[in-house]
């Protein structure tokens, strides 16, 4: 571990706690879109959605012990992705029709 450390490119991110999920994503569209959330960090969270969601995408997602924050989608691969965490949500974001 002490090698990885060394490399100049290396960043050194939060822990990740393992989680099954289930939970819902409201889109730029504002679309509420069903999802699964796999693990979660203090910075941001790994899920994977009934919808494939672009890497810039905002969202917000309704996280267990957080509510709703906003989120933006920094990779996706198939349904999965990878989104940090903005901030908290209005609370209105997630009742969009």
């Amino acid at each position: 571990m002490e090698a990885i450390r060394k490399k100049p490119n290396y960043v050194q991110r939060p822990p990740r706690w393992s989680i099954t999920s289930d939970t819902t994503v409201v889109d730029g569209c504002g679309r509420q879109l069903q999802t699964r959330l796999w693990n979660i960090s203090k910075g941001g969270f790994m899920a994977e959605c009934e919808e494939k969601l672009p890497i810039g995408a905002e969202i917000v997602i309704d996280l267990p012990g957080r509510g709703l924050v906003r989120a933006e989608v920094r990779w996706a691969l198939g349904w999965r992705f990878g989104g940090m965490i903005l901030g908290d949500a209005e609370p209105e974001a997630a009742n969009e029709d």
